[in-house]
């Protein structure tokens, strides 16, 4: 027996264990419910320990799910997170490293490999498909979701004069919640990806009593936040509503977060610093998933493709890269297991070569390693330890004390590139390999 089929066969048990004494709830095959957010920063909800920001929907499903407080994106990039994403594959394993316009599908071109990918995989179980709002990979409907009401980006926020007209995120809202009412009785999976917070920063003026002359900087971004949370309520009352609560899936994340211009490199993302490279990633599945534990590990959170496979009782594709935690959540197991290794390219619009990083993360130490050095990027690589420096403003790579962290570091993203066939992570990690 393969160890995935182990996992599945063994899953009704770890429920029973997890759950207490006594046979477990007969549990179905969930539906799926993946919101998506574009440019969400992790430390953008309440539960996150934002003082500020008003979340509640959100951190409602903290309270009732599990809570990824250290997840990480594969690139601080739209487009190539979507992809991976959707196949649970490092960028440079299905080839996408930059945002896409002016092209029909990325699924139809030859340099790209998004499959196997988990909503075709679904739809192959007998799912029911569904796709709203932004989806970056192409202009075109992919031929990959039954039910398909997508862009590829940079829609205005506004289907008309901006706080004029309809918010863009509230008509979306509207169709899923059509979509729930309309397919109630099917096993479905339905993806919604919101385009805001993404800039330009705009809510409707509702919101921005919430955050306007409080001393807030960026306050339009929160404003923005606040928008999608109330959506995301919406939709947890429909399924409450629609009795479907306990057997639907719900999972919340973006593709990356937002500097505010406070990084050198971009102006709001394409970094390794925690504010662009971390994303929020919440899961609440009541049938399955324990409600309130937090997992404190680092994980991807492309490790969502494998968790809704596995959640969904269908095999992993052996291409996949990343790793369902289903097995550690119900286990109890959710403390530093896996370093959390992460990529960029940003400075692709300056003269040059394009400015590379890659990233490895270790409880908590992160060494950020870079290629040469430009005259507006910071020094080439970096140090940090997050337990005493969360805003990663010391760098204490040179320091004589850190050379074992940054040893240990390097081995672990060498060990990683060699692994994945990533050159630039092997490069990058012998500078620091061998030195006495």
């Amino acid at each position: 027996m393969k160890r995935r089929q182990f996992l599945r066969a063994g899953l009704g048990a770890t429920v029973v264990s997890a759950l207490g004494c006594g046979p477990a709830p007969e549990r179905k095959r969930p539906n799926i419910l993946f919101i998506l957010a574009d440019q969400f920063r992790a430390d953008a909800i309440g539960a996150a320990g934002n003082t500020f920001v008003h979340t509640p929907n959100l951190d409602r499903m903290a309270r009732e799910g599990v809570h990824f407080i250290n997840a990480y994106t594969p690139q601080a990039l739209c487009a190539p997170t979507r992809a991976s994403l959707l196949t649970g594959v490092y960028p440079f394993t299905h080839g996408l490293r930059e945002n896409v316009y002016n092209i029909e599908s990325v699924l139809a071109m030859p340099e790209y490999q998004l499959r196997p990918n988990w909503p075709e995989l679904l739809r192959e179980a007998g799912y029911y498909t569904g796709y709203l709002g932004k989806w970056h990979l192409g202009d075109a409907d992919p031929g990959i979701f039954d039910h398909y009401r997508g862009y590829n980006s940079q829609w205005p926020h506004w289907l008309g004069e901006k706080y004029e007209s309809p918010y863009r995120p509230d008509t979306e809202t509207d169709e899923a919640l059509e979509f729930l009412e309309k397919h109630r009785d099917k096993t479905f999976s339905l993806t919604i990806s919101y385009y805001p917070p993404h800039d330009p920063f705009e809510a409707p003026r509702k919101y921005h009593a919430l955050y306007e002359d409080k001393g807030i900087d960026f306050w339009e971004y929160y404003a923005a936040v606040s928008a999608i949370d109330w959506n995301v309520g919406r939709m947890l009352d429909k399924l409450d509503e629609l009795g479907l609560a306990r057997d639907t899936m719900v999972i919340f994340t973006s593709e990356h977060g937002e500097t505010f211009g406070k990084r050198a490199g971009h102006p709001h993302k394409r970094v390794s610093y925690d504010e662009s490279a971390k994303a929020p990633m919440i899961v609440r599945y009541p049938a399955l998933l324990p409600a309130g534990a937090v997992y404190e590990g680092g994980v991807l959170n492309i490790d969502l493709m494998p968790m809704i496979l596995e959640a969904a009782g269908l095999p992993i594709p052996e291409r996949v890269e990343a790793k369902s935690r289903i097995g550690e959540i119900l286990n109890n197991d959710m403390a530093w297991k896996d370093p959390v290794f992460h990529m960029n390219v940003f400075n692709r619009y300056q003269p040059g070569e394009p400015h590379i990083d890659r990233m490895v993360r270790w409880r908590d130490w992160k060494l950020i390693l870079r290629n040469q050095p430009l005259p507006d990027v910071p020094p080439r690589d970096e140090l940090y330890n997050l337990d005493t420096d969360l805003q990663e403003q010391d760098n204490l790579l040179d320091r004589p004390e850190s050379k074992p962290n940054v040893q240990e570091l390097a081995r672990l993203l060498l060990e990683w590139g060699h692994k994945m066939g990533d050159e630039t992570a092997v490069e990058f990690a012998g500078r620091y390999i061998g030195q006495g």
